[in-house]
């Protein structure tokens, strides 16, 4: 009997702890936390959030996110929730381990972030994400970046490791695929102002400041193809130099063609063969 008590009341003070954290909850100090992590790893990152809550399983609820960047204040990422939570086990041994949950451009990503100093940010980090159903044409981030409309849903997965502030000195890897697509050319190419598919598939490692593309295949109705070759990073993405060839097969042309990508991200020079 007296057990029973015990248990009650033991059910009793976790219920009224849980309930005094959720109305006292400091979103204050939690918001101000955040912000100090993203900064220490990364001071170009701005980030802003409408609101921080506490949520089940033990952990904060943000509201309408905002991740930008200081020198490009035009370039601004959208999520209207972003939940992180700690990884238990991680924390019972000593390190510092936060899992990510959010609801972004009509899809969700998850992510575990795992941070090799023991509770702390600073340092190597390994990251694994993965992605679904992200609509690509309400990511308006993404054609300011890119200098024009990309569309399709999303999905697939992505492994990081290395540092905050030196991204581009990692290593990793991605699988994405891009369903119902549509990619604006800056130039018309065989008549054709974007480039529309159904289904396109790649395979990417990061290495050396390197992005080796392994392959990528098209399919759809215009044209189907098949690619790769390397991205040489650059600090500036955008002036990234490419090396990228492939073959293509043009639908309403009847033939295959053999093709290269030079030049860079922001400015592409295709040649064909």
């Amino acid at each position: 009997m007296k057990t029973k008590k015990w248990i009650t009341y033991t059910i009793y003070g976790i219920l009224i702890t849980v309930i005094f954290l959720y109305v006292r909850f400091p979103s204050d100090n939690a918001a101000n936390y955040i912000r100090s992590i993203v900064v220490a790893g990364n001071p170009n990152v701005v980030l802003s959030f409408d609101s921080a809550s506490p949520s089940l399983p033990p952990g904060i609820k943000l509201g309408n996110v905002e991740i930008g960047f200081r020198d490009r204040p035009d370039l601004v990422f959208r999520t209207d929730t972003l939940k992180i939570r700690p990884a238990i086990a991680s924390l019972l041994s000593g390190k510092l381990s936060l899992l990510l949950n959010a609801d972004v451009y009509g899809g969700n990503m998850r992510a575990d972030i795992n941070f090799a100093n023991r509770f702390s940010t600073e340092g190597p980090v390994r990251i694994n994400t993965g992605f679904s159903g992200i609509n690509l044409g309400k990511c308006s981030c993404l054609k300011t970046a890119t200098g024009r409309r990309i569309d399709g849903i999303l999905s697939g997965s992505l492994s990081y490791n290395g540092r905050w502030n030196r991204i581009t000195s990692g290593t990793g890897s991605a699988r994405f695929a891009l369903l119902e697509g549509s990619v604006q050319l800056l130039r018309d190419i065989f008549s054709l102002g974007e480039l529309d598919f159904d289904k396109m598939e790649a395979d990417i490692t990061l290495k050396n400041r390197t992005l080796k593309i392994t392959s990528l295949e098209m399919t759809g109705k215009q044209l189907n193809g098949s690619f790769s070759g390397n991205i040489f990073l650059n600090k500036n993405i955008m002036r990234s130099r490419l090396a990228i060839k492939g073959n293509m097969k043009i639908h309403a042309m009847n033939g295959d063609i053999s093709t290269s990508l030079k030049g860079t991200i922001a400015n592409p020079v295709p040649r064909f063969m």
